[in-house]
């Protein structure tokens, strides 16, 4: 199995995220290109990602693909594969996971784990502000 990589940025956001998907054995997550992540897939990843990614070896290579132009709420989603010369997709997607070019699947399933390994990271609480912390000191 070839490595593929699945990305996600936004013209405003300069904090590209990725995924890489190693020999459907080992996953590295990328922010702004340095690792944050390195791990062994687990059994039940390799069960969902392997009937989605093993037939893309076996379809020809895209023709090249112009990006899609967008506005600064627009992402930039791109799906490749390492030994290829041009990204297998290229979407521009106002929501995630993205949609288009038959991969619905596929980008929600790795959308879906990058998220995971992000929050995981650095999980987001939110904070409730009750009344009395809005008073000042008398």
């Amino acid at each position: 199995m070839k490595t593929v990589t699945y990305e996600r940025s936004g013209q405003t956001n300069t904090g590209a995220q990725a995924l890489r998907v190693e020999g459907l054995k080992h996953l590295r997550v990328l922010e702004q290109g340095e690792p944050v992540v390195e791990r062994d897939l687990t059994p039940e990843e390799i069960r969902r990602l392997a009937p989605l990614l093993e037939p893309l070896q076996w379809e020809p290579e895209p023709a090249t693909l112009a990006p899609q132009a967008g506005g600064p709420d627009i992402l930039a989603v791109t799906l490749a594969f390492e030994d290829e010369e041009t990204p297998r997709l290229r979407l521009a997607t106002e929501r995630l996971p993205a949609r288009g070019g038959g991969y619905d699947r596929l980008l929600a399933e790795l959308d879906a784990l990058l998220s995971a390994e992000l929050h995981a990271r650095a999980p987001r609480h939110a904070h409730a502000v009750l009344p009395h912390q809005l008073r000042h000191d008398e």
